[in-house]
C-alpha cells in the first residue's frame, strides 16, 4: 500500500517486521473515518499520540487542513518530523492539551479521538471547538452507543477495527 511505503519514508521509525501491524492495525483502522469526514475543509485529531488517524487522513485528503493536537512534547517532535519528511503542507502539530485549546472563529467541521477518554468526557472538551454542524468522530471498541448528554450519537460499523461513533450537538 502507498500510505504504507509513505509512512515507512520517515526513516526507518516502524521496524520491518511491524509493517504488516501499521496497516491492518493503524492505517485502516485510521482510514476507515474517511466516509465520515465528508465535505469537511478543517480537521482537529484530538490526542493524536504517534499521527492516528490525523497523519494517515491528511496524506489522503489533501485538501483538508488537520490539526493534531497532543500534549506530549516528544510525540509533538516525532509528528513534526513525520510531516515534514512528508511534506504535509496541510498539518498544523499544537503541542497542548485539548482543553487549551483556542476555538477557531468558525470552530473544527470534524474532530477525532482515538484511545483518548470516555466519550462523555471528550464530548464535553471538544463541543465548544466544533462548528456549528461539526461532529465528533469517536473510534470505539464497544457495539452499542454510549449516551451523551445534549448529543446525537449514532453507531456505524468500522472497515478497520472496533465501530465509529458519530457524536453531534442534540437537534442539529
Amino acid at each position: 500500500m502507498e500510505l504504507v511505503r509513505k509512512w515507512n519514508k520517515t526513516a526507518g521509525l516502524v521496524a520491518p517486521g511491524d509493517l504488516q501491524q501499521l496497516e491492518d492495525r493503524h492505517l485502516h483502522d485510521s482510514l476507515a473515518l474517511l466516509d465520515f469526514v465528508g465535505n469537511a475543509r478543517t480537521l482537529l485529531d484530538v490526542g493524536t499520540g504517534g499521527g492516528f488517524p490525523g497523519i494517515p487522513l491528511a496524506i489522503a485528503v489533501p485538501h483538508i487542513e488537520f490539526t493534531l493536537v497532543e500534549r506530549n512534547l516528544r510525540k509533538c517532535s516525532f509528528l513534526r518530523h513525520v510531516v515534514m519528511t512528508l511534506d504535509l503542507t496541510n498539518v498544523n502539530i499544537v503541542n497542548k492539551d485539548v482543553r487549551e485549546l483556542a476555538r477557531p472563529s468558525k470552530g473544527f467541521e470534524v474532530i477525532t479521538a482515538r484511545a483518548v477518554a470516555p466519550p462523555h468526557r471528550l464530548w464535553a472538551w471538544c463541543r465548544p471547538l466544533l462548528a456549528k454542524e461539526g461532529r465528533l468522530l469517536l473510534q470505539l471498541s464497544q457495539s452499542h452507543p454510549v449516551p451523551i448528554e445534549n448529543a446525537e450519537v449514532n453507531l456505524h460499523d468500522s472497515s478497520g477495527v472496533g465501530f465509529i461513533g458519530v457524536v453531534r450537538q442534540a437537534g442539529s
